[in-house]
């Protein structure tokens, strides 16, 4: 599970982070982490896992400070 919710976020967030070329996989798992994102499930036809809008902001500014210390 925790690998889908990491691709959930690298996969709604990277349009809008600075990326250094050597963010792995295993980086943006501690980025995501120690940014503690709140998350929430919604359910019409299909089952869906999103990102808070509440806490969106917060966590790509924490998402971007945790990808620039790992360069």
């Amino acid at each position: 599970m925790q690998a889908l919710v990491s691709r959930l976020i690298q996969e709604e967030l990277q349009p809008f982070l600075q990326i250094p070329p050597a963010a792995t996989d295993a980086i943006w798992d501690q980025a995501i982490q120690a940014a503690d994102p709140t998350l929430f499930c919604q359910y019409t036809d299909i089952f869906t896992v999103k990102i808070c809008p509440e806490s969106r902001p917060q966590l790509l500014q924490r998402i971007q400070q945790e990808l620039a210390k790992a360069a």
